[in-house]
């Protein structure tokens, strides 16, 4: 794992971890900095993503994580953000109980394990859209666009094709197998779930959320897939997260 940072180590922090295909950078640039307030900004590279080559461990990179904000002074962290493979590393992160999060916010986290035809196929699925998007990142990159803007599909798409196929194959099964864990109560009151109305990770994460964590709140974007919003909405989305922050 590689850690990116923006700004004052002195300042309230914010951790965000990137969704499959995104990176560090890219959450810093797209949604970080247009947070208002000041903010130290903390933002990993995961396994095969951005300036990392590693495989995918995200219990392994929640303990990194814990160890190096404990080094900076940071058991309270102001804000976690994580989405979709994220979420992973954050539910672990939650389950450690080492850290403060004063508030943590989760966009299309695959919390509930995926069953049926969907995870028969999903894995397969990736493996052969990373080997077309390693030859052709212009087509698989037309077929994100229209979810994540024209900008953002190309650059996905030129990080499918880069990500080595044990990452993809790791990536997919981690995500079909579910992330939920125990959490401390106090942890509930201070979480948010966001799934997109017409995403699959809401069916079976949205009533395990509420049985789980019933404290927490949730939130259900209608009409829009995975993740959409942090390719189309990044600066009513940061908004939103500074709502949360001073929500609480």
């Amino acid at each position: 794992m590689v850690i990116h940072t923006f700004g004052d180590p002195k300042d309230p922090a914010i951790l965000l971890i990137h969704p499959m295909l995104l990176s560090g950078r890219q959450m810093i640039e797209g949604i970080g900095k247009k947070i208002p307030g000041s903010y130290f900004l903390i933002a990993p590279d995961q396994g095969g993503h951005g300036d990392d080559t590693g495989a995918f461990t995200p219990k392994k990179d929640a303990e990194e994580l814990t160890r190096y904000l404990k080094e900076l002074g940071k058991s309270e962290v102001e804000l976690l953000f994580a989405a979709s493979m994220g979420g992973i590393t954050a539910m672990a992160l939650l389950e450690m109980g080492e850290l403060r999060f004063r508030n943590t916010y989760l966009d299309g986290v695959p919390l509930a394990r995926i069953k049926g035809i969907t995870r028969l196929l999903s894995v397969p699925g990736m493996v052969a859209a990373r080997n077309k998007a390693a030859g052709d990142p212009a087509a698989i990159g037309g077929k994100i666009a229209p979810l994540y803007g024209e900008e953002m599909g190309l650059s996905m798409a030129k990080q499918l094709g880069r990500l080595p196929k044990a990452n993809v194959i790791s990536i997919e099964k981690a995500c079909l197998n579910g992330c939920a864990v125990p959490v401390d109560e106090s942890v509930c009151g201070r979480l948010t779930f966001e799934w997109g109305g017409k995403e699959i990770n809401r069916v079976g994460g949205e009533p395990l959320a509420g049985k789980l964590y019933p404290r927490a709140k949730i939130v259900i974007r209608e009409g829009l897939g995975h993740c959409e919003r942090l390719g189309k909405e990044q600066e009513q989305y940061a908004m939103d997260l500074a709502a949360e922050i001073n929500s609480r």
